[in-house]
């Protein structure tokens, strides 16, 4: 995503690729960036650190570049040590080991626990001092300053180390020369100047109400959804789960028992309605009224046309929903549908209006537009669709009342 593809937009991160001997992208590292210009040194260790694994994994922003090849991540020491590692999958990254670390032996024993658990490591501008040996085997890559240290010493190690199974980065290549003469030295992977320069990385930040709602729209749209994985992200937007105990407790559920527990509540709204709700709360977050209601009176429109055409109505209306996403949230309606995971038929009834879901909503859009335009008939197919939506425009009022109500 360019710049200018929003004015919203925000420089999160930068991305520099690593190649193979072949010039292949075989990963890519991400740096931290910032729109106040500061860098991981000016904010330390621990705060860049967090900075990009949050905006990899929240952020709206364009992945082509690095969705399919291994992610080099530099990590504090802090964060190592910690109970509470990186909250992504082992086979998403690599993990930098910094020369600023000191590898004493509570790092070591850290690093080995995550190596057992899958993570893999790559030593960051290795100056092969001694401390460092303990880490060797427990890494997958080596990378080297070849800036900083000369080539003679650098082929004397790597002929010592020939027995352990590493890949050796030669970092900071700037010229063809310097690729070909680590590459004849056995390097098979190399990242510079020479390939590309570091590029920033532009995207919209997602609000906590959005982010927490994501993530359970996330959830709930597994094949076999874990319902106390459902209630602990519940659980960790207090907002959330006022809201949502809100609505089980209205008129749109039958309240045959009392509600004494979160559980209570997703039972009671059912796993595929609670996907519309998270999708509601998350487009809704930061949205104007008038966007709001007209992105509820449209998607409610949905779901009354489904319904009379014998299609299911809460399908129509988690569409009719998403298709405001843009409007909502100030981000390319694709961008946002893909990073949620959606399956094939969603995404081409909300984005190419395609399949009886995407006409049903063709159909509605077109009644906004005419009904904005005041360019109406008294064709009795267009009289109906004014009924639906006129419908559906005091029922998406009723509702923006009973969330008023739970703020």
């Amino acid at each position: 995503m360019s710049k200018s593809t929003t004015g919203v937009n925000s420089l999160l991160l930068a991305s520099q690729p690593i190649f193979d001997g072949h010039d292949a992208i075989h990963g890519v590292e991400l740096l931290y960036r910032s729109d106040t210009g500061l860098g991981a040194l000016d904010v330390g260790d621990e705060v860049a650190t967090a900075e990009v694994v949050y905006h990899l994994n929240t952020a709206i922003m364009q992945r082509i570049s690095f969705s399919k090849v291994p992610t080099f991540i530099n990590v504090s020491a802090a964060l190592l040590l910690s109970p509470h590692f990186l909250p992504v999958s082992p086979d998403q990254v690599v993990i930098e080991l910094v020369e600023r670390t000191t590898p004493d032996q509570a790092l070591i024993d850290a690093v080995r626990c995550l190596h057992n658990q899958g993570y893999r490591f790559a030593l960051d501008d290795f100056n092969f001092t001694p401390e460092w040996a303990p880490l060797l085997e427990l890494s997958s890559y080596l990378k080297v300053d070849i800036s900083s240290v000369e080539a003679s010493k650098v082929a004397r190690h790597k002929q010592r180390l020939s027995h352990l199974d590493l890949k050796w980065i030669a970092e900071r290549v700037e010229t063809r020369e310097e690729r070909d003469a680590y590459r004849q030295m056995g390097f098979e992977l190399f990242q510079g100047y020479y390939y590309a320069r570091p590029q920033p990385v532009y995207g919209k930040k997602l609000p906590a109400t959005t982010l927490y709602a994501t993530q359970l729209l996330k959830t709930l749209r597994h094949s076999e959804p874990s319902i106390d994985a459902i209630i602990a992200l519940i659980q960790a937007d207090p907002e959330l789960a006022i809201k949502l105990t809100r609505i089980a407790n209205s008129a749109y559920f039958n309240q045959h028992a009392p509600i004494s527990s979160l559980r209570d509540v997703v039972a009671r709204i059912g796993f595929q309605q609670l996907s519309s709700w998270a999708a509601l709360f998350g487009l809704l977050g930061s949205a104007s009224s008038a966007h709001s209601e007209l992105a509820l009176t449209r998607a409610k429109a949905c779901e009354l046309l489904a319904k009379r055409d014998g299609l299911n109505g809460q399908d129509a209306y988690f569409i009719g929903l998403l298709s405001s996403a843009e409007l909502l949230l100030g981000i390319p309606g694709e961008e946002f549908l893909t990073s949620l995971g959606l399956d094939s038929s969603t995404m081409a009834a909300t984005l190419g209006r395609e399949g009886p879901y995407g006409k049903v909503l063709q159909r509605i859009e077109i009644t906004e537009k005419c009904l904005a335009m005041r360019e109406w008939s008294s064709e009795s197919e267009d009289l109906r669709l004014f009924n639906i939506y006129q419908q559906a425009h005091q029922d998406a009022l009723a509702l923006l009342t009973t969330l008023s109500t739970s703020q």
